[in-house]
């Protein structure tokens, strides 16, 4: 599964972007650097460019390699 990451500090983008598609995902903040993250599981090719067409925004992409349980 692939995981996509977009970074940057307008969530009114980033929760407009999320909304467009229909792909699991959480928002994530970081209150010191005034930073979203939005977390996409599953996603389609397109919503990949769309996060890449932001402006002011980053974005990357990983491939899931393992997930873990705690005991």
């Amino acid at each position: 599964m692939r995981v996509l990451f977009v970074e940057g500090k307008n969530l009114d983008a980033l929760r407009s972007l999320a909304r467009r598609f229909r792909h699991p995902y959480r928002l994530l903040y970081r209150a010191e650097q005034e930073l979203y993250v939005l977390e996409v599981w599953a996603f389609a090719p397109e919503m990949e460019a769309a996060a890449a067409a932001l402006e002011g925004f980053r974005s990357w992409s990983f491939e899931l390699l393992e997930e873990g349980l705690r005991a």
